[in-house]
This record gives structure tokens, sequence and C-alpha cells, in this order.
């Protein structure tokens, strides 16, 4: 329950924050697919908030002008995963990161740090041993980790919409009782209804 709550308490500062600012610049929704461990395929949506955003220019001489950008963010999503007769995975997470971009180019990167609650949802039948020592039956039987990644992503902007490939390594909290190492694929894109 504990950590649930962290992750209720991120994610609705962030919601909060973005609200608030809303008015200023247009949020965009992203949508991707979502590949745990690449192959197993699910879907991932969430938003967007710039905290800040700095403009560096320098002159080149064969170039001319060149203006740098970077843009600190805060991205809420929401995802799901399926590993076939295994289990569904659903993700609630934010990652703080900071982008990276030139005016006259389309191309962006960014890195971040993320924290995120993933549940999994067992596949076929679970068994649980009673106190009476008889088996039962468990409905919807599933286990709960936090999951902090470090994520790399690239990709182009264009005037409504930006096209996005992202990396992410990470690890679930008190995974059985050693350490896991999960790694994740998206492939989407991002637009802005509201600009």
């Amino acid at each position: 329950m504990k950590k649930i709550s962290i992750v209720v308490l991120i994610m609705g500062l962030s919601f909060n924050i973005t609200a608030q600012n809303s008015s200023k610049t247009s949020k965009p929704i992203t949508v991707s697919y979502w590949g745990a461990n690449i192959f197993h395929p699910g879907l991932k949506i969430g938003t967007q908030h710039n905290f800040k955003i700095w403009s560096k220019t320098k002159e080149r001489k064969k170039r001319g002008v060149v203006v740098k950008n970077k843009t600190f963010f805060l991205k809420p999503e929401l995802g799901f995963y399926n590993h076939k007769k295994n289990h569904t995975g659903v993700v609630l997470n934010a990652d703080f990161g900071v982008e990276f971009s030139k005016s006259e180019k389309k191309f962006f990167f960014s890195y971040a740090l993320g924290l995120g609650y993933l549940q999994h949802f067992n596949s076929g039948t679970t068994y649980v041993l009673k106190d009476d020592n008889t088996i039962s039956e468990k409905k919807m039987a599933s286990k709960g980790y936090l999951m902090p990644t470090i994520n790399f992503e690239y990709g182009e902007h264009y005037e409504h919409f930006s096209w996005f490939n992202k990396i992410s390594i990470g690890s679930k909290v008190k995974y059985n009782t050693s350490f896991s190492v999960e790694s994740f694929f998206e492939l989407g894109i991002k637009f802005y209804p509201f600009k």
C-alpha cells in the first residue's frame, strides 16, 4: 500500500502542475507501442509538462547562427504489456529529465530518470495454501513492484506532432529474492490536439 501511495502522490503532483500551467503552452498526448524486453507487446499513453526551457545562441563560421535548446520536463504515463502465458503488466510511472534540440533542426534527444509502480497479473490459474493446509484457487492473482528506470529517447519534432523512440532499463524492487533487470522499448508519437 505504501508503494501505491508514493506513486499516486508523484502522479497527482505532476498532473496538478500540468493543469496549473495549461494556459501557457499546449501539452502533448503521447501514444506508443511499449514492448517489455522488446518482444512482449503493449501500449503506453501519457503527456509531458515542460518546467523550464533554456536557449543558447552561438555563431558558427560555416553554419551561421545556431540556437541550442534545453528543456527540463516531467512525463506521467500509464501503460500495459502482455507476456503470453505468464502475466500481464500494468504500470503507472513518471519520468523526470532533460531534452536537447537545435532550433534549425527537427531532431531531439533526452535523458530521464523514472519511478513507476508495476503490477503483475498472473496468467492461468494460481493456487494458494490456506492456514488449514487446504489449497484453493486465487482469483486475479497479482504482485506489485516499485520500478526505477533510466531512459534515453530520441526523435523528430514537426509542427503538430513528433515521433520518438525510447529505451528504458530498470529493476523491479524486491523481485522474489533477487535483483531483476528489465528493458523496455517504445516507438510512438506525440501530438498536440489543443495547439
